[in-house]
């Protein structure tokens, strides 16, 4: 298996996605563990998002762009947003879909989400002459919907991003596999993949809930997504020998073309 699985435990088979209390997550617990401060390593995703995106074809044509597995994050929209004429988050967890649905039509913007969204707007650069709040742009573009990444449909978007979600929904190489494939496949063909994992991590806990991580390394990843697309780049950001947080030490970041 492309899988690095030598942070399971041998005394137990991998747990499958099915194995974990999803409708239990807690959306609030882990927004405040993972965005409550800005860590420059967030900063640095956006940067290599929006720099992709920008660049995503058709040049000059706004996207039909889709974020799959978003959770309590709004970063994935921010970087969509320049460029997307409709931006779909794909989202499983009900208490996540709730959780943003909430954050779109809160009275003011959260400080993580301002700290982001300066970033992404100096990421883009002044000729986009983006507004200083995304909230009325997000609220005008954006569904929320409901969905798990086993059953995104077939080549419905023109674009597609990932943010820590294939990797962080089971311990089982066989579903990370399967999860990347219907994401890659969900983007038409030519259309820009753009997507970040987590490195060196045996899992997170949410609300004193254990949920699974899968570890990768760069190779494991292109591994999995050269069926799949071409033009594969796997870049390593801030990865080190201590965790960043509770259940990681730094990302890969993963860009690539559907075909």
């Amino acid at each position: 298996m492309p899988a690095d699985k030598t942070q399971q435990s041998s005394a137990r088979p991998p747990s499958g996605n099915a194995d974990y209390q999803w409708a239990a997550f807690d959306s609030e617990a882990y927004f405040q563990h993972y965005y409550g401060e800005p860590h420059p390593d967030d900063d640095r995703v956006i940067r290599c998002a929006v720099e992709t995106i920008k660049g995503a074809p058709p040049a000059g044509a706004e996207l039909d762009i889709v974020d799959v597995g978003t959770g309590p994050n709004l970063i994935p929209l921010f970087c969509a947003l320049p460029r997307a004429a409709r931006i779909t988050a794909w989202e499983y967890a009900q208490s996540n879909v709730d959780w943003l649905k909430a954050d779109l039509v809160r009275a003011d913007m959260r400080p993580q989400w301002r700290h982001f969204w300066a970033v992404t707007r100096t990421a883009y650069g002044p000729d986009w002459d983006l507004p200083e709040d995304p909230i009325p742009a997000l609220q005008a573009k954006a569904t929320i919907r409901q969905g798990s990444i086993f059953d995104l449909p077939a080549r419905r978007w023109d674009a597609a991003t990932m943010f820590f979600c294939a990797e962080s929904i089971t311990e089982r190489p066989d579903e990370f596999e399967a999860a990347c494939a219907t994401f890659a496949r969900c983007v038409k063909q030519g259309g820009a993949l753009i997507a970040a994992f987590l490195v060196r991590s045996a899992g997170y806990v949410v609300a004193e809930r254990s949920f699974p991580v899968l570890s990768l390394s760069p190779d494991s990843i292109e591994t999995v997504f050269a069926a799949h697309a071409s033009g594969i780049k796997a870049e390593k950001i801030g990865i080190v020998e201590r965790e960043i947080r509770s259940g990681y030490s730094g990302f890969i970041f993963l860009t690539g073309t559907a075909r």
